[in-house]
């Protein structure tokens, strides 16, 4: 690791962050194998995930870069943070996983300058809304100062159309606990209010309509996130136009959105759709900016690279064959036949679903399912659709394939990456779980997978059959191990198909062990 200044530790004193603990999380929109795929369909040449530079401003305890530099031992990763209890937190991680290519810095923001040498991706979440202006122009300054020439930023804030509402709201919040100190007693006084005043609103009108949706979102929002992201008194809200002209007077250029998802049009009426499609590639940013409109979008997250660049925004329909490509795709009903024209419906883990008849892409969807976690290239999903089938085969595969592949990718129902992630489903005969995500159970029940994801493990018997899963122990001594800990037979819980508490599955311990086994290895979290 190669700093090449030495960083004078931040004279501002102590920050909100210090005194209340933000929960680090993983940011999948931030991850270089997604930012590097998003650039690569736009025609540029981005760095290889596995050996790149990345620069993440306002990384709290490196939550979100910490699993990066996790994965990728041969690239180098930089975090810096006002809250020096937040980063001496974050340290204490790194030294716990003797990870020796990130560096976490008690640096201020204002500071970061050209010594810290150039990154091929810079990441800023949750930073920019929540700064004065004078930093957020520093930002942007860092942007193009320390951006590699095929570098890409990311940065997220809040939006407008919608957070004119939320706005709304936290004004009502910030009078009504203006001066309560404590944490806990703001937070439950900002709930309190909106929720009064929620309830206090006629019901047929649109005001009440709205304080009734803004006070669901404030009732479900985590304590840490309500008072710093909503009871901060500097926070604020942008238009997508203003961000991408200011970063225009820095030399940069809007790339487009980090979730390439909301390029697509399917959802909108013929006409919005229309009228959407006659902007130019010259008004990219233009047609998002309606799109927001339209849509009400609160949160963006915008990639910028250098104004230089020549872009290509016209995404061929075969893209998608020069990317890996994820699916959580499972069959609701695995009986269905394969070789005929019947509809067969898939479910993915988030709930969506899809329903196909092409005996290909039913075959198609089966493999991306059962490859899960691990990422396909499009030759590898179009044979192995091939042998599901048989080997039967036409001249059309391709094609169909392609084109139901692009849709899918267009709308987001798959995930395409330009690295496939290190991922091991099957468990061996010692088997091993992620040190990461080891780490991570002793102390709560979310850890992180090598696809970027948080993943919440079921109860304290599955953080502690992860403990196990050191590589030292055969499957039989794990068994053993539960048995001595959990008992012979093991109970586990059940829901029907309307997602409500079903009888309880009553399984021996052996039974139960190989049951998680296949539960770790499909949320991603065995390792070779």
């Amino acid at each position: 690791m190669n700093i090449q200044t030495e960083h004078r530790q931040p004279t501002t004193g102590t920050t909100a962050y210090d005194k209340v603990y933000y929960p680090g999380h993983v940011y999948g929109h931030t991850h270089p194998n997604h930012l590097a795929a998003i650039a690569t369909v736009y025609g540029m040449q981005p760095a290889a995930v596995e050996r790149c530079r990345v620069l993440e401003l306002g990384c709290g305890v490196g939550g979100n870069l910490l699993p990066m530099a996790f994965q990728y031992p041969d690239s180098e990763f930089i975090g810096i943070d006002l809250s020096g209890a937040t980063i001496e937190r974050g340290q204490r991680n790194i030294a716990a996983l003797g990870l020796s290519n990130i560096k976490l810095l008690h640096c201020d923001i204002m500071d970061v300058d050209a010594a810290f040498g150039q990154f091929d991706y810079i990441i800023a979440h949750g930073v920019y809304s929540w700064v004065p202006p004078n930093v957020r122009e520093k930002m942007m300054s860092i942007f193009k100062q320390n951006l590699a020439p095929q570098g890409l930023c990311y940065v997220s804030y809040n939006a407008h159309p919608f957070s004119h509402l939320r706005d709304m709201v936290r004004d009502m919040m910030r009078y009504h606990t203006r001066h309560i100190t404590g944490m806990k007693e703001k937070v439950g006084q900002a709930r309190a209010i909106v929720k009064f005043l929620s309830e206090g609103s006629k019901s047929n009108s649109v005001h009440g309509a709205v304080m009734r949706d803004q006070c669901n979102r404030v009732l479900k929002a985590p304590d840490e996130l309500l008072f710093h992201d909503d009871l901060d008194q500097g926070a604020t809200a942008f238009l997508l136009h203003e961000v991408v002209e200011d970063a225009g007077r820095h030399g940069l250029q809007y790339l487009s959105d980090s979730d390439f998802s909301r390029r697509y049009l399917a959802g909108y009426s013929e006409e919005v759709r229309a009228t959407l499609q006659r902007f130019p590639e010259s008004e990219f940013m233009a047609r998002d900016q309606y799109q927001d409109f339209i849509d009400g979008n609160g949160f963006r997250r915008t990639l910028l690279c250098h104004e230089g660049i020549s872009l290509d925004r016209q995404v061929d329909l075969d893209f998608i064959t020069r990317f890996y490509l994820l699916s959580s795709t499972s069959p609701r009903r695995p009986d269905v036949c394969l070789t005929d024209e019947s509809e067969m419906e898939f479910e993915t883990q988030d709930g969506s679903r899809v329903t196909v008849t092409k005996p290909l892409l039913k075959a198609a969807h089966l493999c991306l399912g059962r490859a899960w976690p691990r990422a396909l290239s499009f030759t590898e999903l179009l044979d192995g659709a091939r042998t599901l089938l048989e080997g039967r085969q036409t001249g059309d595969d391709q094609r169909i394939l392609t084109e139901a592949l692009y849709i899918l990718a267009c709308s987001g129902e798959i995930s395409f990456l330009r690295s496939p992630p290190f991922l091991v489903k099957e468990a061996t005969d010692h088997p091993q779980a992620s040190l990461l995500a080891r780490r991570q159970a002793q102390t709560g029940p979310l850890v992180t997978n090598p696809l970027h994801q948080t993943v919440q493990l079921e109860d304290d018997r599955m953080r502690q059959f992860l403990q196990l899963l050191d590589g030292s122990r055969t499957i039989g001594q794990i068994a053993a191990e539960m048995t001595e800990l959990f008992g012979p037979t093991i109970q586990v819980k059940q829901v029907d198909d309307a997602g409500q508490p079903a009888e309880p599955l009553l399984l021996s311990t052996r039974d139960s062990v190989d049951r998680s086994l296949a539960t770790v290895g499909k949320l991603g979290l065995l390792v070779a």
